[in-house]
């Protein structure tokens, strides 16, 4: 007997003789209702839609992901972490830069500037990672 049969055999489809043979005739009959159960045949359709389903979709986010429409998020984090370094890099030496000596009361002014608008940068940033529920950041303030 080979392992479908004790599939069948195990889930009630066909049944054994007392003398533990088949009585071919009845478990064909009893086989075939089985292939014709209509809710047997739905649930396997719903599955097989399911699966073409999840299939496709995999398809088309590959092909987006090809075509460049489609990018690793750890990818544009790294790229924006690498854009803000350089942002916050240049507006903390704009100060300096725009006012290298002695006009202590521009260089002061600009100072504000730049501190005010890296708050609201932080204060931003902050809220967005809030609102997409971010962890906070190890050491940093939540």
């Amino acid at each position: 007997m080979g392992p479908r049969v004790q599939q069948l055999v195990d889930e009630h489809v066909i049944a054994r003789l007392p003398n533990g043979k088949f009585d071919q005739d009845a478990c064909r009959v009893a086989y075939l209702r089985w292939l014709r159960d209509p809710e047997r045949r739905s649930a396997r359709t719903r599955a097989d839609a399911d699966f073409v389903k999840a299939k496709t979709e995999m398809m088309q986010l590959k092909l987006a992901e090809k075509r460049g429409e489609l990018v690793c998020q750890s990818d544009v984090d790294a790229l924006i972490d690498e854009l803000m370094g350089i942002t916050l890099t240049a507006m903390s030496s704009m100060p300096a830069r725009c006012a290298p000596r002695g006009d202590l009361a521009t260089r002061r002014c600009i100072e504000r500037v730049v501190f005010e608008v890296r708050t609201e940068i932080a204060r931003i940033a902050q809220r967005k990672a809030d609102e997409a529920g971010e962890p906070p950041l190890e050491g940093g303030k939540s």
